[in-house]
């Protein structure tokens, strides 16, 4: 198992800087939001970005855009632009060997859009991102989003994971989930075949708050768990508010390496189906 910190907690801030100020406060392994001005026209600086994360002592995971961008829009030109988006973003995570991207599979704004239809548009669109994955072979996890804005039910996302006989895997949001009142112990069992990673915050039950470990509703023993008996190479990742003070997050590391004693550090990485060159082009 790995702990990594998301940027989340810094974003709005230059990214060298943040990642340096991550790494002062123990962060090994880094999780970065593509949302923000220092992503503007990364498509064109590509090998420029990657040259200078690649400096860095650490290991990355991508997480595609999240602000004002949905795979499920209710219009056509707004899922092709997030399409594109998520392809650009998985062609920059190979060619910094990201261990995985974070995928949002949509959202349902308002409650006269259909769920079943923005579920039939994400299989689809999470289908195209498989295809185009082939020429890079990232690992792709789907996360859980949203409370009432959420597409799946329990149920529902577990099955949507499945479907993809391996092609995805999972990332499962535990403040998420623990928003839209899922079972998270039982989430995790059934979900343990595909679960590569986990965002780990808390909250009340009532908004996204992105809280520390420990400051919501939260009854994170059985979380705990049932992540020991997932995969060796679990991804455990601290996904704080933004402006939450790095101090915590060394703090969040530090919780976690007593709850997983004996496990954080075993299981490394594992390798993608299509080993990536370093040349790879954006």
């Amino acid at each position: 198992m790995r702990v990594y910190y998301s940027n989340l907690c810094r974003l709005g801030s230059g990214l060298s800087e943040s990642i340096d100020e991550m790494i002062r406060y123990g962060a090994g392994a880094i999780e970065l939001m593509m949302d923000g001005p220092q992503w503007d026209e990364f498509e064109a600086r590509g090998r420029e970005l990657a040259a200078l994360l690649s400096e860095k002592p650490v290991v990355y995971s991508i997480h595609t855009p999240v602000w004002d961008i949905n795979l499920t829009s209710e219009n056509a030109q707004a899922r092709q632009a997030a399409l594109e988006a998520y392809r650009h973003s998985i062609a920059f995570a190979a060619s910094i060997h990201a261990a995985h991207v974070v995928v949002h599979p949509g959202f349902c704004y308002a409650p006269v859009f259909d769920k079943k239809t923005a579920r039939e548009r994400a299989a689809r669109a999470v289908g195209a991102l498989c295809r185009f994955n082939s020429l890079y072979g990232v690992p792709l996890l789907v996360e859980n989003v949203g409370a009432a804005t959420c597409i799946f039910t329990q149920d529902e996302y577990i099955a949507f994971i499945g479907r993809f006989g391996g092609r995805i895997g999972s990332l499962l949001d535990i403040g998420h989930a623990n928003l839209c009142g899922w079972n998270l112990a039982d989430t995790i069992s059934r979900l343990r075949p595909f679960l590569y990673a986990v965002h780990l915050h808390d909250n009340n039950g009532t908004a996204d708050s992105h809280l520390p470990i420990g400051s919501g509703s939260i009854q994170w023993d059985p979380v705990f768990q049932e992540l020991l008996e997932c995969r060796p190479d679990l991804r455990l990742i601290l996904e704080y508010d933004i402006g939450t003070p790095l101090e915590l997050l060394r703090g969040g590391k530090e919780l976690l390496t007593q709850a997983f004693a004996g496990k954080i550090g075993l299981g490394g990485e594992p390798s993608p189906d299509h080993p990536v060159s370093a040349a790879v082009q954006i």
